[in-house]
């Protein structure tokens, strides 16, 4: 039926998980509020799977432009072979077709996940530097995003919003601005919580326009990032809340900060 889905959150493991899709026709995004997405454990080649649980996942429009991500819950009990099914509903109650996305599941996420503490990270600030263009890949350039590290933010007894993105080089389908949106963020909740961007590459006056000479931030590293945009919502008491894989609209950002203010 010419349905595609592109995955935006394979770095998953045994818990909770937020997951995140984008779907296209042959013609456009697809943009319905809402699709039905069902989890399946594959428990070998010859199995057809077992559906585990079936769930409603939103479309989460992106600040500009026509693109947006489908985003929701799911757990996974078991680590090894997934798969979610994808129904888009169409005119009248029938459905406009289906896709499908198969992932693998591991005990862990490599990425720092929701429950453990911070990585008090001493990533560079403006006292590290001499101009802010040495700090970030990107045209935003917004120096209270780059005044405390991590470590200092995690120490101050405020919540922490972290987004480790690299601007000028986001590319790929489920790529978005995700700075632009820390500093919207920024400016509705100043004074009531922290806000870092870390650039994923450590030397932005270096590489404009070529990436071959990129080296990776020391703090992406440490967060074993693996993947190249990430936000994370760290509470007062330095653990991590809730954490995204690639573009999180401004919406996801304000509920999960919400919820430890």
């Amino acid at each position: 039926d010419g349905l595609q889905a592109i995955f935006a959150t394979s770095d998953l493991g045994v818990s909770s998980n937020r997951i995140g899709f984008v779907l296209t026709s042959p013609s456009d995004f697809v943009r319905v509020p809402e699709v039905t997405v069902s989890s399946v454990f594959i428990a070998d080649a010859d199995s057809d799977g077992e559906v585990k649980d079936t769930v409603q996942a939103v479309f989460r429009p992106w600040p500009y432009g026509v693109r947006g991500l489908y985003t929701t819950q799911l757990t996974f009990d078991t680590p090894g072979r997934w798969g979610i099914d994808i129904s888009v509903p169409g005119t009248e109650g029938g459905s406009q077709g289906t896709a499908q996305l198969f992932f693998e599941v591991k005990e862990a996420p490599s990425a720092v996940p929701v429950g453990s503490p911070a990585v008090p990270s001493r990533n560079k600030t403006l006292d590290d530097v001499e101009v802010l263009e040495d700090l970030s890949t990107g045209s935003l350039q917004d120096p209270d995003l780059y005044r405390v590290t991590i470590a200092d933010a995690v120490a101050s007894g405020l919540p922490t919003v972290v987004v480790m993105a690299s601007p000028a080089f986001c590319t790929n389908a489920v790529c978005g601005p995700q700075v632009e949106v820390l500093q919207e963020l920024k400016d509705k909740y100043k004074g009531q919580s922290n806000f870092v961007h870390v650039d994923i590459y450590d030397n932005p006056d270096e590489i404009q326009g070529d990436l071959d000479r990129a080296i990776i931030s020391p703090t992406a590293i440490e967060w074993n990032l693996p993947s190249t945009e990430w936000s994370f919502v760290i509470d007062s008491a330095g653990v991590v809340a809730a954490r995204f894989e690639s573009f999180a609209t401004i919406d996801e950002l304000e509920e999960a900060l919400k919820r430890v203010l």
